[in-house]
């Protein structure tokens, strides 16, 4: 599969794959951190795309790419040994394992409610969170301001869409994710 001009190996129904819509988390990543360099999580990696991608295109950065899918990392482990991609993979529940201080927390989590249709063929815990769809994006707001840096900030991808808030801003974006799952209702 071709991901921002590189071929990552997947494994559909099985691990999530990238989607293009996902290559506007790398670019709005790259201009945050602006070639300077920083310490990068990427939260629920998959297949590793997004993070080695960045760990690629900016290596003057430090990345971590975390799931709780053992067969995701180890895709993504493959994917950046295949690439040259400097990438510590780490097993863990959204935050769990992960550095304190990092300049910036990516993330493309699920966020469907159970049952949705049209994913069938995707594996159900890449795709699916509990109640309205926002559980993981919900804990992983709720808990990233202890990971970040003072001037750090998270950013994610949602409904197609790259959402980006400062550390003082994360009860915002909760309340903007909210107003968007509203809005599609």
């Amino acid at each position: 599969m071709r991901f921002q001009g590189l071929t990552f190996v997947t494994d559909p129904g099985r691990v999530f794959s990238p989607r293009l819509t996902s290559e506007h988390l790398v670019d709005a990543a790259l201009e945050r951190i602006a070639g300077e360099p920083a310490r990068l999580a990427d939260v629920g990696t998959g297949s590793g795309a997004v993070a080695i991608t960045l760990a690629l295109r900016a290596p003057q950065i430090e990345v971590w790419a975390s799931d709780t899918c053992r067969r995701a990392l180890d895709l993504a482990s493959l994917n950046a040994d295949r690439l040259g991609a400097r990438v510590h993979v780490v097993q863990g529940d959204l935050l769990d394992g992960l550095p304190r201080d990092l300049d910036l927390i990516v993330a493309n989590l699920p966020y469907l409610a159970p049952g949705t249709p049209g994913y069938e063929d995707e594996p159900a815990a890449a795709v699916f969170s509990a109640g309205d769809g926002l559980d993981h994006y919900r804990r992983l707001i709720a808990g990233a301001g202890d990971h970040l840096a003072a001037d750090g900030a998270v950013l994610i991808q949602f409904q197609g869409k790259v959402l980006e808030a400062e550390r003082s801003e994360l009860p915002w974006l909760v309340g903007r994710l909210e107003s968007l799952v509203a809005a599609a209702a």
